[in-house]
């Protein structure tokens, strides 16, 4: 991961020091307590998908950037971590010569993790997928994912978390289809439905399996 994030950034003209001190206040955020879903596993998983859309993206720079910044602000109990994550980004990286361009580019893709829509942007569409993959990976992979998430919100109620998790669940099944570039489409649309019915079931007051 490390290695990653410096060979982006060393294309940017990123003094080595400067980039290896943002690594460190990245890990640092990832590896906060309470992030057992929103951590660099996390972020090297979505990096991993966007390397395979990436003849999709039009800015594959700002995808990587969007997608290692995305989370780095993470708390369930507030509602504005996307735009935290945004500020972030543009505060780190500014003041070392970052094109606005290229950071406007980043801040619109953070921004669209909050809603999951992406219009007619192709480097959204890359992000976004990257972003739910998790949602069409093998049932045990998926479950554990699903019982990370039940971790970082352990402060809700199980009965709240259960009408709160379905609404999220139930919301993400009307979307037809589900992911906006074909690849992810051909491989996930089908798996997300079979997932996501699958956790619904789960999920019921006195009967959470996570």
């Amino acid at each position: 991961m490390k290695s990653r994030w410096l060979q982006l950034v060393r294309g940017l003209g990123i003094p080595e020091v400067r980039a290896a001190e943002i690594w460190r206040e990245l890990k640092a955020a990832y590896g906060a307590d309470g992030r057992f879903y929103h951590n660099l596993t996390h972020i090297g998983h979505s990096l991993a998908v966007a390397d395979q859309l990436r003849e999709v993206a039009v800015d594959f720079t700002a995808v990587q950037l969007a997608l290692w910044f995305h989370d780095v602000v993470y708390d369930p109990r507030r509602s504005d971590n996307e735009a935290q994550s945004a500020a972030y980004a543009e505060r780190v990286l500014r003041p070392l010569g970052v094109p606005d361009a290229l950071l406007a580019k980043v801040t619109t893709l953070i921004l669209a993790t909050k809603t999951h829509e992406a219009n007619d942007d192709p480097d959204g569409w890359v992000v976004l997928d990257a972003d739910l993959a998790i949602l069409s990976a093998p049932p045990a992979q998926y479950d554990a994912y699903a019982q990370a998430i039940r971790q970082e919100y352990s402060f809700v109620p199980e009965e709240a978390y259960v009408v709160g998790r379905t609404a999220v669940l139930q919301r993400f099944l009307a979307r037809s289809p589900f992911y906006f570039t074909e690849q992810m489409r051909e491989r996930g649309d089908t798996v997300v439905t079979q997932n996501l019915s699958r956790e619904l079931q789960m999920l019921s007051p006195g009967k959470l399996r996570f």
